[in-house]
């Protein structure tokens, strides 16, 4: 059955998958065999959802909904209170400040997509003025710094489809940067992303997308630079970038996953939502100045919307440990 993207739906697949240990991947680089340990106990506090980004992602996909339910309607009091408390137990100041050592001692972990994600799960607790954020202080300022180790060697993009991509990760810093006030991180961020893509030409929007794909690198840098750029530079540089974007020919028709069973394969599902986000996105930089525009990209967005929720499957774990937040970004934006 294809989800309705209701708060409940979502939070109940969030809050089930950080709470479940197994099946977990760690990706780290092993310094010596003091690394050699069960997850729980090199990562206390993101160690469920299959893998340490992705138990960001749960975190984040708690935080939002309450943010945006303040009177539990959707949710309900009792569910709301078992997150409140869900989230109170495992943002715990003993095991954050485990989590700080683990990244001080291992840079790269991570970097740049789990910790651009964990700055966003940061900026909300900001938003909301929520007294978790007091705990998340010292692991937040680590990651700003791996983030911004990575930006010093950024010297070209990463145009991929998957963690590694560039664009992606900028955007989510950049977007905490201006929840936090950080110009000197916005202005570096908008430097670098004028840098990179500025001069893009005819984007390969029609090699899009390859078989693991859950981000479009042609979206996505659209979605930096709209951060960056206003509507009339936005719309001067996609008729040099990817003009098919401008008049709807693309992208038209969402993907389809050939097995929600397949972790990499249910990335596929993760892409209609990512590029119903970004849609989204683009489409509200063009609403005041460009309201064909705006139209055009919003109907692309609600094809791939609906797409994407009825490609998430709760039965199976390689897409549910992780879509609910991807198809939150969608039914209630970061960025309104």
């Amino acid at each position: 059955m294809a989800l309705q993207g209701t708060l409940r739906e979502l939070t109940e697949m969030a809050l089930a998958s950080i709470q479940r240990p197994y099946p977990f991947y760690h990706g780290q680089v092993y310094t010596s065999t003091a690394d050699v340990n069960i997850p729980g106990e090199l990562t206390p506090v993101f160690n469920g959802a299959f893998d340490w980004h992705s138990a960001v992602h749960g975190h984040w996909t708690l935080v939002r909904a309450l943010h945006v339910d303040p009177d539990r309607s959707e949710l309900g009091e009792d569910h709301a209170a078992q997150m409140e408390q869900a989230l109170d137990q495992s943002l715990n100041a003993e095991d954050l400040a485990r989590e700080v050592a683990y990244a001080e001692s291992h840079p790269g972990f991570e970097v740049p997509y789990g910790r651009a994600w964990l700055l966003t799960l940061c900026a909300e607790l900001r938003k909301m003025q929520h007294p978790l954020m007091d705990r998340l202080e010292d692991l937040e300022s680590e990651a700003q710094g791996a983030i911004i180790r990575w930006c010093k060697k950024l010297h070209r993009p990463v145009r991929s489809g998957q963690h590694d991509q560039s664009m992606y990760s900028l955007g989510h810093f950049f977007d905490w940067a201006t929840v936090a006030g950080d110009t000197t991180s916005t202005d570096r961020i908008r430097e670098i992303a004028l840098r990179h893509h500025a001069e893009d030409q005819h984007l390969p929007w029609h090699l899009e997308p390859s078989n693991h794909d859950f981000l479009s690198p042609t979206l996505e840098t659209v979605d930096l630079l709209r951060r960056v750029m206003s509507p009339a530079d936005l719309k001067t540089w996609l008729q040099q970038a990817a003009p098919a974007l401008l008049d709807g020919s693309w992208p038209t028709e969402p993907v389809t996953c050939p097995d929600p069973t397949d972790g990499k394969l249910a990335h596929l599902d993760g892409l209609n939502l990512s590029r119903a986000r970004a849609l989204q996105a683009i489409a509200l930089h063009f609403q005041t100045e460009e309201p064909d525009l705006h139209d055009t990209l919003n109907q692309q967005s609600a094809i791939h919307r609906q797409a994407g929720l009825q490609g998430i499957h709760p039965e199976h774990y390689a897409g549910s440990h992780w879509l609910a937040s991807f198809a939150l970004e969608v039914v209630h934006p970061r960025n309104v």
